[in-house]
């Protein structure tokens, strides 16, 4: 295990109020952290400021320089679901504040959601975290990402082995496309990923 994306906020007032302290916990024990912010169909610009603030985005004693910042864009269980022009107002709006694009987490709903043929504009820019819960992760739009960032193959429960840690049953596990730990610590938080893939990969797994 060699990194943490953790639940910081949902829709425009969720907060996970548990999230800086786990943080501080992670970081101390050497783990990578991230932190998602689970979508729904409120205005993009308010889900943009409840994330911010759930992440502390405004504390300057916080370097959030090697922070994953990603959105997850599936089915909500707080309302109806995001857009994808919501999606690209979210992932515009967090680039102009951050100075960089977040990852954008999804499986079905974000593969039904951007082109069959071409690549989103925008979206394209913003590393894959792709959910796919079998032996290898097929469907992935590859006009829009040639290759994904992060695959989570398992909840635990379903998708290939191994599954759970020691004391943990059950926990949503993801592998780094390159499948090397100091690869991963080496790009982590993605900020340049799109600019090549890893070396030795298949960009159209």
């Amino acid at each position: 295990m060699v990194a943490v994306i953790h639940k910081a906020s949902e829709g425009a007032t969720f907060k996970d109020r548990a999230y800086l302290a786990r943080r501080e916990q992670a970081l101390k024990a050497g783990l990578l952290w991230g932190a998602y912010h689970f979508s729904s169909s409120k205005p993009a610009r308010d889900q943009v400021k409840n994330f911010l603030e759930a992440v502390d985005w405004n504390n300057k004693d916080l370097d959030h320089s090697k922070t994953v910042f990603c959105l997850d864009f599936e089915p909500s269980t707080s309302g109806p679901d995001m857009t994808i022009d919501q999606a690209h107002e979210f992932v515009t709006k967090m680039k102009e504040v951050t100075g960089r694009w977040p990852m954008i987490y999804g499986g079905n709903m974000l593969r039904d959601a951007v082109p069959h043929h071409g690549a989103d504009p925008i979206l394209k820019n913003c590393p894959l975290w792709y959910a796919r819960y079998r032996d290898t992760p097929i469907g992935i739009p590859v006009d829009t990402w040639p290759h994904f960032t992060l695959w989570q193959y398992t909840d635990g429960k379903v998708g290939p082995a191994p599954h759970a840690f020691d004391g943990m049953e059950r926990l949503d596990r993801s592998c780094y496309v390159a499948n090397d730990a100091a690869a991963l610590r080496s790009a982590w938080p993605f900020a340049d990923y799109f600019k090549s893939a890893p070396a030795g990969t298949d960009q159209n797994a």
